[in-house]
């Protein structure tokens, strides 16, 4: 089996957050989130973003430690709508074991998020980082 549990890693989240039923109610339903944004989605949505992943192996396992980074969009006027994304997003990937096929999620960490505003001066950008660590099942 494959060390590299980058993709089973990003179904599992998609599938956790679309799943969610806080989410669906501020992102709709089904719930927007994407890993590549339609042309003219509706605001506010949810992308799952950029990742880097380095071996997390020891001498008898392979394994992956990944930081999965996720982009909140939103126009509403203040941060209320981004920072309430966020915090959902926190709380549906911090508050269960995700199930990711052929491997074993040894860990799911919150490391940081960050809001500024876009250069339109309408846009609302959240962006969050995720640290997992994954190792294929045997």
């Amino acid at each position: 089996m494959s060390a590299d549990s980058q993709w089973p890693l990003q179904q599992a989240v998609y599938g956790a957050l679309i799943g969610d039923t806080a989410l669906q109610g501020l992102l709709g339903n089904p719930a927007r989130v994407f890993d590549h944004t339609p042309q003219g989605s509706a605001f506010p949505y949810l992308v799952i973003g950029e990742v880097s992943a380095t071996p997390f192996d020891t001498k008898t396992e392979a394994g992956l430690d990944q930081s999965l980074t996720l982009h909140t969009w939103s126009r509403y006027r203040g941060l209320k709508e981004t920072k309430t994304i966020m915090a959902a997003v926190a709380d549906v990937l911090g508050g269960q074991s995700l199930a990711v096929s052929g491997h074993t999620l040894v860990l799911l960490r919150f490391e940081f998020a960050t809001t500024v505003v876009d250069d339109d001066g309408l846009t609302r950008h959240g962006v969050q980082r995720f640290r997992a660590l994954t190792q294929p099942t045997p």
